[in-house]
This record gives structure tokens, C-alpha cells and sequence, in this order.
């Protein structure tokens, strides 16, 4: 079944919330007949209150304005706060001074409005539009995310945070990681060969990224960047930087397991460091790359460089910066001497996890 263009096949779920029970039952009738999904609820206090606006399971929001309790007003303010990176249409349905409510209800955060007594088709016309604007925008991100950082197109296509691409500063974790290698393996191989090492790479190190809402600041032949705290925030993101780490490391070890069966001297090292960098768009008006500048990237590089096979290395200024470094089983490689930086570094490779484990919970 579908509603115009809109495939319900995954049938999107509406929340209908309004204090009017006759009401209620009318616009659940509309829009059941229809094919939607839907949860009702008597007030914005207990929609705001319950696990479906937690846990952001609907699509779109149909609600009166005047309610005991919190108003339609409060309920959008609420939704905008909570869910900035994602913008869920939201329909007001007013009996009022539509001109004046309009002005607030735009002001809060509502897409459109209905005005009572109303049409069912002009209900169903204005969900279906802005149902198909929010799935055209899940589109688009799929495909940008093809091309940059999910992080970033997500902030591209819905503009919720448009500061986020200017330049600021930032205190983040960044990763690198690169191939022991590879250079001799590509001198010497078929670039079909090549290519196909450096898709699986990128291909297991960047869902791993996705699982931990990392940022990828870029590929670089065989390096790859990431980053944590920007632009979503990421608490510990020390904590939760090495467990990124060590998950990268075990899915690297089974690539090299397949790369040595097929005669590749393939291996890889990664490097951590935490501190203040500047983040932002850098480029020029044609093109855009949104990434990270400052000491804390160049340490991170010339500790994975250091790295030998299959180590994480990070420094002791790194551990100490940790809420549960207890958590991590840690050896000291001593004092080592870093290209570029002037001071010896105290390093401490990454044996595993204690344990007590970590668990990461998206946010």
C-alpha cells in the first residue's frame, strides 16, 4: 500500500497527540485508513514523557496547540532540542487565530499547519509532502555519505547546525591508521589487486567508525584519519576512542589473515592522541573537506608511524586524560623520539581490554 508517492512498505509511524479524544479518533481513522503507522497520546506532557519520544520512534508529528500541561508549542521547542540533527515534520492543528498561531508555531519549530474544521485530503496532503520531503533528504544522505563522512552530511542536508562547518575550536580524539607494506605491495602487484586490498581496508575500518559515530577526516592511499567529539559530541571519547582502536585491530588481524593466503606481506599500525584542534570546512568556494588542524592530528600521525605491527600506541598524557583507563590492559614502550616533535614522548602500547568492558551506547 502506498500514500502518493510514499512506499509503506516500511509504513512510517505517525504520533497523533491531542487532548480531544473525538478528535483524536477522527485523525487516527484518516490516517490508519491510509496505511500509516500510528501512536496516540491525550497530551504533549505524556508523549515527551514516553519511551516512543526517547527513543525517536516515529516519523512524524500531528498535535494540537492548546493542551493541559505542556502546549503543542512546548512539545515542538522540545523535538527541535532534542533531535537537531534530525528534523521530524511536525503538523500543528489549531481552531484558533490561524494567522497568530501560525507566527509562534513557525518560531517553535512546526512545518505546516491544519486549520479546524479541515479536509481529510488536505490532512493527507500536507503528511504525504513533508513524509516524501524527510525520505527525499534520507536519500540524499545516503548518497553524499558515499562521498564524505555520514557526520558531515548529516549536518549538510539538514542544516540543523550550520556554525558546525565554520571554523572553532575543538577538543577531540583522533585516530590514524595505516598498512606496513604496502608501498612494496603495490609496487609489485596488479593495481585490480590494490584497489581491492584498499576497499576491504577502508570497507572494515569504516563501518567500525560508523558503529562509534567516529568522523572520517580522510583517505590517503593507505592512511585513513578519524576523529571523535566533532561535530557530535561524544562523551569520554578518550574511553571511547580506544575501544575503537582495539575493534579496528581485530578486524584488521582478519584481513591480514585473508591478505597472507593470498601471498601479501600486508600489516598495519594505529596511533591515538587527544587535545584542542581547529575543525571546520576547509577549501575553497568549488570544494569543501571538513576536517581537523592542529598538534593533536600531526602526534597522532607520528605515533602511528612509530607503531609496529599491529600495535596501538598512545602517550602517557593520553591515558591520563581517560575516565577509565583501569579498563585497558596497557604496556609502556618506554621514552621513544617522534619526527617533528621536539620532547621524548612516554609511549604505552595497547595490549586489550581489562575485564570490565565498556559498553558503548550510541547517542
Amino acid at each position: 500500500m502506498s500514500v502518493g508517492s510514499i512506499d509503506l512498505k516500511n509504513k512510517p509511524l505517525i504520533c497523533v497527540v491531542d487532548d480531544d479524544e473525538m478528535f483524536r479518533d477522527i485523525l487516527s481513522s484518516i490516517l490508519q485508513h491510509q496505511g500509516y503507522e500510528l501512536v496516540v497520546f491525550a497530551s504533549a506532557s505524556l508523549f515527551l514523557s514516553s519511551n516512543t519520544f526517547s527513543e525517536k520512534k516515529f516519523d512524524l508529528i500531528v498535535t494540537d496547540i492548546n493542551m493541559p500541561g505542556a502546549s503543542g508549542y512546548d512539545l515542538c521547542r522540545t523535538v527541535r532540542s532534542h533531535f537537531s540533527q534530525d528534523h521530524i515534520p511536525i503538523v500543528m492543528v489549531t481552531g484558533n487565530d490561524a494567522v497568530n498561531e501560525k507566527t509562534i508555531g513557525l518560531d517553535a519549530g512546526a512545518d505546516d499547519f491544519i486549520q479546524k474544521p479541515f479536509r481529510n485530503d488536505e490532512l493527507l496532503a500536507k503528511v504525504n509532502s513533508l513524509l516524501n520531503i524527510r525520505m527525499q533528504a534520507r536519500q540524499q544522505i545516503g548518497r553524499l555519505t558515499k562521498f564524505i563522512s555520514p557526520n558531515i552530511a548529516d549536518l549538510v542536508i539538514e542544516n540543523q547546525n550550520p556554525g558546525a562547518m565554520k571554523l572553532h575550536r575543538a577538543q577531540v580524539t583522533v585516530m590514524f591508521s595505516d598498512l606496513r607494506g604496502f608501498t612494496a605491495f603495490s609496487e609489485n602487484a596488479e593495481p585490480e589487486e590494490v584497489l581491492d586490498v584498499l576497499n576491504n581496508y577502508y570497507t572494515v575500518v569504516g563501518n567500525s567508525a560508523l558503529k562509534y559515530q567516529a568522523t572520517l577526516g580522510h583517505l590517503a592511499g593507505d592512511g585513513i584519519m578519524l576523529f571523535l567529539n566533532d561535530p557530535h559530541p561524544t562523551p569520554n571519547h578518550q574511553d571511547i576512542g580506544l575501544q575503537l582502536a582495539l575493534e579496528i585491530r581485530q578486524v584488521l588481524n582478519e584481513q591480514k589473515v585473508n591478505w597472507k593466503s593470498r601471498g601479501y606481506h600486508i600489516d598495519f599500525g594505529l596511533g591515538l592522541a587527544e587535545g584542542y584542534a581547529t575543525m571546520g570546512g576547509i577549501g575553497f568556494d568549488r570544494f569543501w573537506q571538513y576536517s581537523v588542524i592542529g598538534p593533536v592530528a600531526n602526534f597522532a600521525s607520528r605515533m602511528c608511524h612509530y607503531a609496529n605491527n599491529g600495535q596501538i600506541l598512545v602517550s602517557h598524557r593520553f591515558l591520563e586524560r581517560m575516565v577509565n583507563k583501569h579498563l585497558f590492559q596497557t604496556e609502556s614502550i618506554g621514552s621513544i623520539t617522534l619526527k617533528g616533535i621536539e620532547k621524548t614522548v612516554k609511549a604505552f602500547n595497547v595490549v586489550g581490554e581489562a575485564q570490565e568492558i565498556i559498553q558503548f551506547k550510541a547517542g
